[in-house]
């Protein structure tokens, strides 16, 4: 049985719109008959990789910082299919999720070879395999701001092994996502959701997301122009820092009375 292993990269955790579109994408798998899991980084103590190099040079493979990133490593090495999941922060992932990538330097060794002219760390688990998905959302509606992001994900693809450990088997990056917050908004995307499904029913079947489904899964949840989607957004954010403001003086109120 094919395993996918999840992780949530956003601080909201499951209550944040990266796992609105996650979920979906899990059931599908699941319906593909792999067996999922969801690591929440939020609720995971991984610590910042320190640069010392001991993971290459004194315990090979393993990371001398004792923390959750082993019990992690573990499940990745068990998995078949890897699901990188973080809202779009400062156009790339999550702290959280960057922290977690630092500490994957323990995938390759500390030497250096050359794969299709380009230097990279030879695999240290040469025999593993994965398939990688990504998963983003962020406030921007243009597909544009997740270029460094992707970039990121298929330079670190490449440099395990030259390409040879890690297909990428395709990202899901949606703008617009702060419009998932929105409770009575979310029937609108339901063809968004589906497409989301479908997409982990490939991945576990066919090894990466069909064109098709890609195609679906690429188009704007609204179809407005950039003018009046900036109007819609200033409108909500205006909304939604007058309830914020409201909570804190009724919070203030019922602490002081």
């Amino acid at each position: 049985m094919t395993k996918v292993l999840a992780m949530n990269g956003s601080p909201r955790a499951r209550r944040g719109n990266t796992d609105k579109i996650l979920q979906p994408f899990l059931e599908g798998a699941a319906e593909a008959g792999a067996a999922t899991e969801t690591l929440y980084l939020k609720e995971l103590r991984i610590q910042e990789c320190q640069g010392c190099y001991a993971c290459h040079m004194l315990t090979p493979g393993r990371c001398v910082l004792k923390d959750d990133m082993a019990r992690v490593t573990e499940k990745m090495l068990e998995a078949e299919v890897l699901v990188f999941a973080s809202p779009l922060y400062v156009f790339t992932v999550s702290a959280l999720l960057k922290a977690l990538l630092d500490r994957m330097i323990v995938f390759g060794s500390l030497d250096l070879e050359v794969k299709d002219g380009v230097v990279v760390h030879p695999a240290r688990w040469p025999e593993k395999k994965w398939t990688w998905v990504v998963i983003s959302n962020a406030g921007f509606p243009e597909r544009e701001h997740f270029a460094p992001l992707e970039d990121l994900f298929r330079r670190f693809a490449r440099a395990i092994g030259g390409g040879t450990q890690v297909t990428i088997g395709g990202m899901i990056l949606k703008g617009m996502g702060e419009m998932f917050s929105v409770p009575a908004l979310l029937p609108n995307y339901q063809w968004f959701f589906d497409a989301c499904r479908q997409a982990g029913r490939e991945v576990v079947r066919d090894g990466s997301i069909a064109e098709a489904t890609q195609s679906v899964l690429d188009r704007p949840l609204v179809d407005i122009s950039m003018e009046e989607f900036a109007a819609m957004s200033n409108a909500f954010i205006e909304m939604a820092v007058k309830k914020a403001r409201k909570r804190k003086k009724e919070t203030a109120s019922e602490q002081g009375g």
